[in-house]
């Protein structure tokens, strides 16, 4: 059954990004207001850790480098989200997307070739998705 699941990640990753966002989202229609937009930036912060991690994988100082900048960025944006205006959560969350497709087209890391596109798909359907939510309440 696993090795079934990571076949049709690698094949179809855009489509696993967009199940595992329709998976997530629901839970911040589950949690108050006060609780959904901290989560969701806390979230955040842990995806734009994880090219880090690829980044560390890798190991070229420049990679690092970038990463570890971009990394932060997001994490800025996550704090700013939560200081002054939640709206900036799933906007950092589109941008995010955009920064996937620069790894999936420009930038090369240690990363498997279908995480790019997975996350891009996952994180443009979860930026939505959390201002629907958060308008509709």
């Amino acid at each position: 059954m696993i090795s079934g699941l990571a076949v049709g990640l690698t094949r179809h990753p855009a489509m696993a990004g967009a199940v595992l966002s329709l998976f997530s989202l629901p839970i911040h229609l589950l949690l108050p207001e006060a609780v959904s937009i901290p989560f969701a930036a806390v979230i955040l912060g842990l995806v734009a850790g994880i090219y880090a991690g690829f980044a560390l994988q890798d190991g070229r100082a420049h990679i690092l480098a970038i990463e570890g900048l971009a990394a932060l960025a997001f994490l800025a944006f996550a704090l700013a989200g939560l200081i002054w205006s939640p709206w900036l959560i799933p906007a950092a969350y589109a941008l995010h997307g955009v920064w996937d497709l620069l790894h999936h087209r420009r930038i090369t890391t240690a990363m498997p070739s279908w995480y790019p596109p997975m996350c891009a798909v996952y994180d443009w359907i979860f930026a939505a998705g959390l201002c629907a939510f958060w308008i509709l309440r």
